[in-house]
């Protein structure tokens, strides 16, 4: 079983948070992917730089933070109490817009602390994948892309799903996934809460929690992509 850190971030949230406001699958779904560094800016809000290739962008963004319950701000407020240099800036992932001089958040998708610049950013992660979970201490891994899904426990043999099964977005903050494998048999169940999920650890915070079961093998970890 995964070990997932659990310990109430609500006081970190709030003192970071800019503003609550959930939003919808559709919502997030329409959001573009972006990926970067955010640092304290003026007034106690939260400023991005954008990663262009290797680089981080010269040019600074003012984040407004609409992600379920403001999961960005508290989701950088975890991290950096448990790294080791927490003023410096951060590596985040979300789903949000670009407008004149600042960025909305829609969706938090991860938060990763020991990334220190755009040139060793983590390629786990396709594009235009659905969703993606692991669990590090379970060594487990899920992956679901527009060409098929994929499960990997350890040990065992990876064990491949239709991508059909995971396409289509679901409303509310908990989606459940089933699916039968064709090609490796067994059924998998999964499901996924939009909620912050830590990983002290790896200096990781994502913006869902994760419970898979397969077979007689249930696990729990974290999803940066759901």
């Amino acid at each position: 079983m995964n070990a997932v850190n659990r310990r109430p971030l609500g006081r970190a949230a709030r003192a970071f948070a800019v503003g609550i406001a959930a939003v919808g699958v559709t919502t997030a779904a329409a959001a573009a992917d972006h990926r970067g560094f955010v640092s304290d800016g003026p007034a106690g809000l939260l400023v991005f730089q954008p990663c262009q290739g290797a680089s981080a962008s010269r040019q600074a963004f003012k984040v407004s933070d609409k992600s379920p319950d403001t999961a960005l701000t508290a989701g950088v407020a975890a991290v950096r109490q448990v790294m080791e240099d927490a003023l410096r800036p951060l590596y985040v992932e979300f789903a949000g817009e670009i407008s004149g001089n600042a960025v909305t958040v829609r969706r938090f998708q991860r938060a990763i602390g020991h990334i220190v610049a755009c040139g060793n950013a983590p390629t786990d992660i396709a594009p235009g994948t659905r969703l993606h979970a692991s669990g590090a201490e379970a060594g487990w891994r899920f992956s679901a892309t527009p060409s098929g899904a994929m499960l990997e426990l350890t040990p065992g043999r990876p064990v491949r799903f239709p991508a059909a099964a995971f396409a289509a977005a679901r409303p509310g903050r908990t989606q459940v996934f089933d699916a039968w494998s064709v090609r490796d048999g067994g059924t998998v169940r999964i499901e996924v809460t939009e909620e912050l999920c830590v990983e002290e650890r790896s200096e990781t915070a994502s913006g869902a929690r994760v419970t898979l079961r397969y077979a007689s093998t249930s696990v729990e970890g974290c999803a940066a992509r759901f």
